[in-house]
């Protein structure tokens, strides 16, 4: 295991002690979830056909989402990859 990777284990080791669901609410909702949000509408109001409130509604729920899959999906795989690393087989 290369120096690299044992930096993003010690940060994970780190991070998971918030848990999961904040985890997730957090770096899913949150982060991911306000630049989908911010970027599906800058491509609407450039490339569609503008914003209205029902569009607005639409992005914020599918923000939240996906948001949710993005936030389950990293901790499940940084944990896989944590796992790895502290039991080594």
């Amino acid at each position: 295991m290369n120096e690299r990777q044992k930096l993003v284990n010690e940060r994970w080791k780190k991070t998971r002690e918030m848990g999961k669901m904040k985890y997730i609410g957090y770096y899913g909702i949150v982060a991911y979830g306000t630049i989908f949000l911010l970027f599906s509408l800058m491509m609407d109001t450039f490339f569609g056909d503008g914003i209205t409130s029902s569009i607005i509604v639409e992005k914020i729920i599918i923000a939240v989402i996906g948001g949710v899959f993005f936030g389950v999906i990293t901790w499940w795989i940084n944990e896989r990859r944590y796992q790895k690393y502290i039991n080594p087989q």
